[in-house]
């Protein structure tokens, strides 16, 4: 420290006479959002300020020098940085607080992090707005549960929200919530489309925005049930690199690199790249799962106003079907079994090979434009295309009357191939009218689903034959013999379907955030969506079936009010959710055209959000009726008809604590009703299928030692709790259901600032269960260990 004020003496010596300068900069999230109230100052001087609304900052008459500038707020980690200020040329300084900040180099203060839901609630508003000031119900799973975790795949960071699970498995996994079915294809609040989940090397934290969001999201990508927004990593401004390696049962093989650099002194481009290359088995006879995944992201800040960012991800993958059995059919129950443990399956055997797969690749380009148009407003452009391919032979299997005969069924896709287009322009607002707040989005978008693919089946519909049938309570002789090349000679003579589809939206949408006083607040949003499918187009034969035009509006009303100001808030809200429902291709090769389903949500609670991560609560009662509901067929399962109308409702708690230093609590229930009315006497009144447990609970917990002979030692346990999940739920084929089941798993770690190693149990009792939807099962996982070791340089 001597030697800084020697230089200081030094140099304002030589540089008389002295000319005072002034510090302009600019405070910002990691996602970008402007940071109001931020304290700056500059160690041991009285120069100090605060951001004002828009993030920036100004520090005026500063003698030259040599300083330390500090930039803290309350929930946010402190940061300092070196600073030199020279006689005659003033200093503008781009800083950003983040979870990652601790990282960075020229750090020195370690406090409690910001808070990542209100990360999660800027892309959910697509506004600068808290998570206590947001009307909506947002549940965030922070990087710190994936990384102690030691989750692979998304399903493993999912099971940590509540009221969310996993449903039918295919290559891209159906997710219920609230009692209808979701999938993640959204990614930083856009279009994230792919086949297959992609790899979560790249995902930061994930949230799910509950209840119906058209009004941001519209209905091409969403559900009823809510969001599954995936927050992806984005580049800093230090040099950093991590390499991890995770190796388990079923022979895991998981390699994971992160580098991050500045190509510029200044720090104004940014780089990084986040990749993985995965292998993972079956603990079945068979089954894998193979993929490379290459995430480069570039963040080019050109000058005060303009900043550009392009990520690119890219996803070679191929794998085996997961199980999926349909245990019931036509009629009465004829299996005589409603649950999975009464029926004649052997858990272990995949009743398939290794040699059957489907492969997914899949690129995806995601560029932004953010352009500062004046103190008050700025402009975002999101650029986003995917092409996402599926092709190869998918199995399934149907269990026939009798519980012995396991008909095998095959869908080829010689070419698949869908590519997702999306322009979206968002213009932001922040500022006063008659002395009261408002918070404006505006914003106008265009997106496109274009596809073509080729198609042949085994599958026993249409007249086609099955590819064969297994004698599951004896002999199986034939059970080696589906392969690639016996599936294609029993497809010899049988043409594949050519078909095209493309639709094309058209949207635009406003949200405003009035500050009626400094507690109470109102969110008055519209969308307007104007549909054009041009239909599925059968190449061979010219016709064209499915095709529509629609229009589609969705409001939505929200309350919040402070009861204390940023500490515990009251909310409520009135959502409207649609569904333009694509004609569907119904097994025996026919396409049945939906009206659109809509949905109004009426939603309450309260949320509390104290000093970092200190504990944040959110309690919540929601009701959403549905009208021109979509179901499984009672006499066939395998089809889809629309008929009558659906309410779901329930409660949702949702915990997250860091109460001292080391320990971390996490925890969630979630209580759903769902009833079919005024559908079908078979099942009106009836939970639908498809919805899920009506009960589920998660928990974990965490404590890091925090005394100095074994500090960085933690151990961590949770679990997570399912009811009863209906298959088939109606009057004329009975009940067939998934049996509740709780599953738990443990950590230990070991974390320093160069390494970490952990070890992770997951299904620690080994516990035999099933995930199901559409009405097929699929058997879970069974115990699982994973070791993970991480470098950090």
């Amino acid at each position: 420290m001597m030697m800084k004020y020697i230089y200081l003496f030094i140099f304002s010596f030589f540089s008389f006479p002295v000319i005072a300068q002034t510090i302009k900069g600019s405070i910002r999230s990691k996602s970008a959002v402007p940071m109001h109230g931020i304290t700056i100052r500059l160690e041991k001087t009285n120069y100090a300020t605060q951001t004002i609304e828009n993030g920036n900052f100004v520090l005026r008459n500063v003698l030259p020098g040599t300083y330390t500038l500090v930039a803290s707020g309350v929930g946010y980690t402190a940061i300092k940085q070196d600073i030199l200020v020279v006689s005659g040329k003033n200093l503008f300084l781009n800083l950003e607080l983040d979870p990652s900040s601790e990282q960075l180099e020229e750090i020195v203060v370690a406090s409690r992090k910001k808070r990542h839901r209100d990360q999660a609630s800027a892309y959910a508003a697509r506004l600068p707005l808290k998570n206590i000031e947001n009307p909506q119900v947002i549940n965030t799973v922070t990087n710190q549960l994936i990384t102690e975790q030691g989750a692979t795949d998304l399903n493993g960071i999912i099971k940590n929200i509540p009221g969310v699970v996993k449903g039918w498995s295919s290559v891209s996994a159906y997710y219920t919530s609230r009692g209808f079915n979701t999938r993640n294809y959204i990614r930083n609040g856009v279009s994230g489309y792919v086949t297959a989940d992609m790899d979560i090397a790249n995902v930061e934290q994930l949230e799910a925005i509950k209840g119906p969001s058209g009004t941001l999201f519209g209905s091409s990508l969403v559900s009823f049930g809510g969001v599954l927004n995936r927050i992806t990593k984005k580049p800093l401004d230090t040099t950093k690199i991590e390499i991890g390696y995770q190796v388990g049962s079923y022979d895991l093989s998981r390699f994971t690199l992160d580098i991050n650099t500045p190509l510029k002194k200044d720090k104004t481009v940014l780089f990084r790249m986040n990749a993985a290359r995965n292998y993972e088995g079956s603990f079945q006879d068979a089954g894998f799962i193979r993929s490379t995944f290459i995430a480069p992201s570039l963040f080019y800040q050109v000058g005060d106003r303009l900043s550009f960012s392009l990520d690119i991800e890219i996803y070679e993958r191929e794998g085996t079907s997961q199980s999926q059995i349909m245990p019931a059919g036509p009629g009465t129950n004829r299996l005589g079994a409603n649950n999975p443990s009464a029926l004649p399956l052997d858990y272990k055997r995949s009743y398939s090979n290794n040699t059957v797969t489907l492969k997914n690749p899949a690129q995806s380009f995601y560029g932004q434009i953010n352009y500062k148009l004046s103190d008050h407003w700025s402009s975002q452009t999101n650029l986003i295309h995917t092409r996402a391919e599926n092709t190869g032979n998918y199995l399934t299997f149907t269990l026939l009357k009798g519980d012995s005969a396991l008909v095998r069924n095959v869908s080829q896709y010689p070419t698949s191939l869908s590519t997702i287009t999306q322009v979206q322009q968002n213009f932001n607002g922040d500022f006063k009218i008659a002395g009261l707040r408002n918070r404006l989005v505006i914003g106008v978008e265009f997106y496109q689903n274009a596809s073509a693919f080729s198609s042949n089946a085994l599958n026993g519909r249409g007249g086609r034959k099955s590819f064969d049938t297994l004698n599951v309570k004896g002999p199986m002789p034939d059970y080696a013999l589906i392969s690639p090349a016996s599936i294609n000679n029993k497809l010899t003579g049988l043409a594949p379907t050519y078909s095209h589809s493309q639709l094309n939206t058209y949207s635009a949408y406003a949200s405003n955030v009035l500050n009626i006083s400094d507690r109470l607040s109102a969110m008055l949003s519209l969308r307007a969506d104007r549909f054009m499918n041009e239909g599925t187009t059968n190449v061979t034969t010219n016709a064209t079936t499915g095709n529509y035009n629609q229009t589609a509006f969705s409001p939505k009303f929200g309350l919040v009010y402070q009861l204390i100001m940023d500490r515990v808030s009251l909310f409520g809200n009135y959502t409207n959710g649609f569904l333009n429902v694509a004609p569907v291709a119904q097994p025996d090769g026919a396409v049945s055209t939906f009206k659109p389903q809509f949905a109004n949500q009426v939603e309450g609670g309260v949320k509390a959000e104290l000093t970092g991560d200190l504990l944040s609560v959110t309690i919540s009662y929601y009701n959403i009726k549905v009208k021109n509901t979509l179901r499984t067929d009672v006499e066939r399962p395998a089809y889809t008809v629309q008929e009558g109308n659906q309410y779901s409702k329930g409660v949702e708690i949702d915990v997250f604590s860091r109460p001292i230093t080391g320990l971390l609590l996490n925890a969630g229930f979630a209580y759903n009703d769902s009833r079919l009315t005024s559908a079908d006497a078979t099942v009106t009144g009836l939970r639908p299928v498809n919805s899920g447990p009506a009960k589920t609970g998660n928990f974990y917990a965490s404590y890091t030692l925090p005394f100095s002979a074994v500090k960085g030692l933690g151990l961590g346990f949770g679990g997570n709790f399912y009811s009863r999940n209906y298959i088939v739920n109606n009057t004329t084929a009975g009940q067939f259901y998934l049996n509740s089941c709780t599953l738990l798993n443990a950590a230990v770690f070991y974390s320093k600032a160069r390494y970490r190693l952990g070890l992770n149990a997951d299904n620690l009792t080994n516990k035999q269960f099933y995930n199901g939807g559409f009405g097929t099962i699929t058997p879970g996982g069974l115990r699982r260990f994973v070791a993970s070791l991480t470098v950090k340089f």
